[in-house]
């Protein structure tokens, strides 16, 4: 299993990331473990469910902070 193109750089885009160090930090991994998985690395499915809940919340959060910019 790979993460979907794109998903990576929409999440930055999302969570307003100004470096691969921030989105890294946001998922709890390290820069190379980052361009491992920007590269085609295989995750587990509980790995991509992690990521994906990871998200969600900072998505929610967003929404619960500023309702009118959601």
């Amino acid at each position: 299993m790979k993460l979907r193109p794109g998903f990576l750089d929409q999440l930055a885009a999302d969570i307003n990331a100004k470096s691969d160090y921030d989105l890294a930090s946001f998922l709890g991994l390290t820069e190379k473990q980052l361009e491992n998985l920007r590269y085609g690395a295989e995750i587990t499915p509980q790995t991509a469910a992690v990521l994906e809940a990871r998200r969600a919340a900072h998505l929610k959060a967003a929404e619960i902070l500023n309702p009118t910019a959601a």
